[in-house]
C-alpha cells in the first residue's frame, strides 16, 4: 500500500511513522498510531480514520482526502491547473491535453491548493472528484478573527 503511493507520488514511507493502515473489505483507512487499536479491530465499526486508498478492480485508487492531506509529500504525478482548466474539468468531467505524466491516478492542483484526484489516460484527464465535492452554488469567504 505505502509502496503504491511511493512509486506513484513520491511520497516517502516515512510520512506514515506515526500512522497505523487498517484494512476493511476494498478501503485502506490511516489512523493515528496507537498500539490500542489492535484490541479494537475486531470490533464492527463502519469507518475508522481517514480513508486512504479504494481498490478499484485490480487497482488502489488514493481517495480526494488522502491526497489533500498528503499530496504537499508528494513529488510526482501531479497535474496544475488553471481555474479555466480545473472549471471545464468539473463541469465536463474529462478535458484534453498533454500533461507530461504517466498514465494512472494524479494529484490535481490549482492555484497550489491540492483539489484532489484525476485519472490521466491517453491526452485527457479524467475527474475523479466526489460528486459532493463541487456544486451548482458558489461559497462565500469569511475571514475569521474580524471580530466575529
Amino acid at each position: 500500500m505505502l509502496g503504491f503511493l511511493q512509486n506513484r507520488f513520491g511520497i516517502p514511507e516515512s510520512v506514515f511513522a506515526d500512522h497505523h493502515l487498517l484494512r476493511r473489505r476494498r478501503v485502506v483507512w490511516l489512523l493515528s498510531k496507537d498500539d490500542r487499536l489492535v484490541n479494537l479491530a475486531s470490533l464492527p465499526v463502519e469507518s475508522v480514520g481517514l480513508p486512504l486508498l479504494r481498490q478499484v478492480k485490480t487497482h488502489l485508487k488514493p481517495t480526494t482526502a488522502a491526497l489533500q492531506l498528503l499530496g504537499p509529500h508528494a513529488n510526482k504525478n501531479i497535474v496544475s491547473l488553471s481555474l479555466e482548466q480545473l472549471r471545464e474539468l468539473v463541469e465536463k468531467k474529462e478535458i484534453k491535453g498533454k500533461f507530461g505524466i504517466s498514465p494512472g491516478y494524479v494529484i490535481v492542483v490549482a492555484e497550489t491548493i491540492i483539489i484532489g484526484c484525476a485519472l490521466h489516460l491517453a491526452g485527457k484527464l479524467i475527474s475523479q472528484f466526489p460528486r459532493h465535492l463541487f456544486t451548482e452554488q458558489t461559497w462565500e469567504y469569511l475571514p475569521a478573527g474580524k471580530g466575529d
